[in-house]
C-alpha cells in the first residue's frame, strides 16, 4: 500500500498538538531513532514526536490515518529484528515520556504501567512489595513493558513462567482509528468473548499502539543456583529432556556450548570448564529448592555431569550466573570487527542438541564461525552468527546460514522466533512457519488498521514497495 509523504503541515499539526519542544525534524533525532540493536539497515523517520498520553497519540493517529502517513512507536530501540524501524518514514512516536508506573495492586498480584516504563525499573518497585514481573528479557536494563508488549518478549525464566503474553491482563489501545479502546479486565480468567488481548502482545505495534498496561505479578521467592557441566551435548540434552519430563519444573535451565565458554572465559576472565554446561535455577522455599535441585542434580550425574556447583547466597549465585548473562556481550565485543546476527530459534526440547549440532554444520559448510547458548528448558537457541563487517560476500553467506537454521527448526515443529519478534529479518519465514494462516493474519491487519499506516513493513513478507517517505527537513 501506498503512503503520502510527511509534509511540512504535518510537522505543523504536531506542533500545534505538542509543542514545539516535542516534536522534531532535527537530522540527530531522526537518526538516533533509525535503528534498533539488529544489524538491519537504518531509514529515518520524517518527524519524531514525543506524546504523553493517549489522547495527544489519538489525534496523531487519526491525522495519520486521514493522510496516510506511516506510524512507528519506539519503545526504547532495543529490538534484535528490526521491529521498530521506520522503514517507510513517517512519524515516531517515541514513547519516553510515558515512563510512570501508574498504580500497584498489591491485593490482587497486579501492576498497572505506561509503555515506556523499563522491565529492570519495574522490577526495583515491585521489589518493595516482594512482588515482579517474570519474563526476565536479557535486555531487562533497557527494555521497555510496551516494546516487551509489541513483541511477546521473554527470557531465561520462560521455562517456568511462561513469555510477556501470560502476564498482559488489560490494555488501554489507541486504534489507527484514533479510537481508544479498553480490552481485558482485572480478572484473572475470562471466558467472554474473543482474546483480543493475545492479538495485540506480538503484534509489533501493526495493530495500533498501548498505552497503558496492565500485568499481573509474582511473589518473590528464595533461589538456588547450580552450574553443571557435560563431556558432550548428547549428555547435556539427555538431562535436559529428563529434567523437563520428571523433576519438578526449573525457573530457568539455560545451556552453552564448549565455544561460547571458551569465549566467556576469555572475556571476563572467568575460569569455568570449557565443556557443554547447564545453568538451573530453582524459585521456591528452601527446603523445596533444595529438594528440587537435588532430583536435578541425580539427573545431571545419572548422564555423565562430573560437576554439579550449587549457591544460595546472592553473591554466590551471581557468580554462578556470570557466564551465561555475559555470552552475548563476549561475542560482540572479542570481534569488534565483525556483525553479530543473533538467531532466535525455538524447536522441541528432544531435538535441542541436535539443533546445537546443525548450526556448526551449516556454518561450517558456508566457512563462517557460530556461538551458540539460549534458553533450553523450551528449546530456545540463540545463534550468533560473525561476518566480517568490510566483507559484503561473507555477509551474505551469514543470511544463508541464518535462513538455513531457520528453515530447520520450522521443518522439525520449531518456529522462527521465540522472542525477538518477525519484525524486518524474519519476514521471509512467514509462509513457510503459517501457510494459510498468514492469509489470516493479513485479514486482520486489513481490518483494524485498512489504510496500513502501523509500522509498516513488519511481519508480513511482500507488503509492498518498502519506498522511504521523503524528509520534511533536514535541519541540525
Amino acid at each position: 500500500m501506498s503512503h503520502t509523504t510527511s509534509t511540512d503541515a504535518t510537522v505543523e499539526f504536531l506542533t500545534l498538538l505538542l509543542g514545539p519542544q516535542r516534536v522534531s525534524i532535527k537530522l540527530p533525532d531522526r537518526e538516533a531513532h533509525s535503528r534498533d540493536e539488529s544489524f538491519h539497515e537504518p531509514h529515518p523517520p520524517d518527524v519524531v514526536v514525543w506524546p504523553e498520553n493517549a489522547a495527544e497519540i489519538s489525534a496523531i493517529l487519526k491525522y495519520a490515518n486521514a493522510q496516510r502517513i506511516p506510524v512507528t512507536p519506539w519503545g526504547s530501540g532495543s529490538s534484535l529484528e528490526g521491529n521498530p524501524i521506520p522503514v517507510q518514514g513517517g512519524i515516531l512516536l517515541a514513547l519516553y515520556h510515558m515512563n510512570q508506573v501508574l498504580e500497584i495492586n498489591e491485593a490482587d498480584l497486579q501492576v498497572r504501567v505506561q509503555p515506556g516504563v523499563l522491565y529492570d525499573d519495574l522490577n526495583a518497585k515491585l521489589a518493595r512489595y516482594g512482588l515482579f514481573f517474570p519474563p526476565a528479557p536479557g535486555s531487562g536494563d533497557v527494555a521497555s513493558i510496551g516494546g516487551m508488549v509489541a513483541n511477546n518478549s521473554s527470557g531465561m525464566h520462560a521455562v517456568r513462567y511462561g513469555a510477556t503474553k501470560d502476564y498482559v491482563l488489560k490494555l488501554e489501545v489507541v486504534l489507527p482509528t484514533g479510537e481508544i479502546v479498553t480490552l481485558g479486565s482485572n480478572a484473572i480468567k475470562t471466558a467472554s468473548g474473543y482474546d483480543l488481548i493475545r492479538l495485540f502482545v506480538g503484534s509489533e505495534g501493526t495493530l495500533g499502539v498501548a498505552t497503558e498496561i496492565t500485568l499481573r505479578l509474582h511473589k518473590v521467592m528464595d533461589k538456588l543456583v547450580a552450574v553443571a557441566t557435560f563431556p558432550d551435548m548428547a549428555a547435556l540434552a539427555q538431562a535436559i529432556y529428563e529434567i523437563n519430563r520428571y523433576a519438578p519444573t526449573p525457573a530457568a535451565v539455560e545451556v552453552m556450548d564448549a565455544n561460547i565458554v571458551q569465549l566467556v572465559n576469555a572475556y571476563s576472565g572467568l575460569a569455568l570448564a570449557e565443556v557443554p554446561t547447564l545453568v538451573i535455577e530453582f524459585h521456591g522455599t528452601p527446603a523445596g529448592i533444595a529438594a528440587e535441585a537435588a532430583i536435578a542434580e541425580e539427573i545431571c550425574h545419572d548422564n555423565g555431569c562430573p560437576s554439579f556447583e550449587v549457591a544460595t547466597a546472592a553473591p554466590a549465585r551471581d557468580r554462578l550466573w556470570a557466564g551465561r548473562k555475559e555470552a552475548h556481550d563476549a561475542v560482540k565485543h572479542l570481534n569488534p570487527d565483525c556483525h553479530v546476527t543473533i538467531g532466535d530459534i525455538v524447536v522441541p526440547v528432544s531435538r535441542y542438541a541436535d539443533a546445537v549440532a546443525k548450526a556448526y554444520q551449516v556454518a561450517k559448510k558456508h566457512g563462517l564461525r557460530v556461538y551458540t547458548f539460549g534458553h533450553a528448558g523450551d528449546g530456545n537457541l540463540h545463534v550468533e552468527i560473525l561476518t566480517r563487517k568490510d566483507d559484503p560476500e561473507e555477509q551474505r553467506r551469514g543470511e544463508q546460514v541464518n535462513a538455513e537454521i531457520v528453515r530447520y527448526a520450522i521443518d522439525i515443529g520449531g518456529t522462527a522466533t521465540g522472542e525477538h519478534g518477525v519484525g524486518i529479518g524474519k519476514r521471509q519465514f512467514m509462509i513457510q512457519e503459517h501457510g494459510p494462516a498468514l492469509a489470516v493474519m493479513r485479514r486482520l491487519k486489513q481490518l483494524l488498521d485498512p489504510q496500513g499506516i502501523m509500522n509498516p513493513g513488519k511481519i508480513f513478507p511482500e507488503e509492498g514497495p518498502q519506498t522511504r517517505t521523503r524528509r520534511t527537513e533536514d535541519s541540525a
